[in-house]
């Protein structure tokens, strides 16, 4: 039988916030790849209902390792398809500069990702952990 995203979270016998995370960036990389070929904007509030979250904190971390895995592996910006009501990214979304949001979206949009394998949670947890040990040096 088919597993769902939150079977595996209860089955996760670490049960920390990282591990978590980045079985939830997985579900959301499902989400937002057709998106971003379909070159459509997802609102948080929207991500967040998806995945059932009463609301938008919890997409902080999950879009943090999407963010980093996309950075480290030189993929476009996934993330930035992601935006509040003014259309833009949160204040978390920092490696583009906000004048050159525009330009990145379309990039994102033209992007080809049904070609990249997905990511997996592993890949996920490494692309965060490495991104941690890089602020703290």
């Amino acid at each position: 039988m088919a597993r769902t995203f939150n079977e595996a979270i209860d089955q996760n016998p670490n049960r920390d916030e990282v591990n978590l995370s980045a079985i939830r960036a997985l579900q959301a990389w499902q989400y937002l790849i057709p998106k971003a070929k379909n070159r459509q904007l997802v609102r948080y509030g929207e991500l967040a209902e998806l995945m059932r979250y009463p609301n938008c904190h919890p997409l902080t971390p999950i879009l943090g390792h999407i963010m980093h895995y996309c950075t480290q592996e030189r993929l476009s910006a996934l993330t930035i398809i992601v935006v509040n009501e003014n259309g833009t990214p949160g204040e978390g979304f920092t490696q583009i500069p906000r004048d050159q949001f525009d330009a990145q979206r379309e990039t994102t949009f033209g992007f080809d990702w049904f070609s990249i394998y997905p990511p997996t949670p592993a890949e996920f947890t490494e692309s965060w952990d490495a991104a941690q040990h890089q602020a703290e040096h």
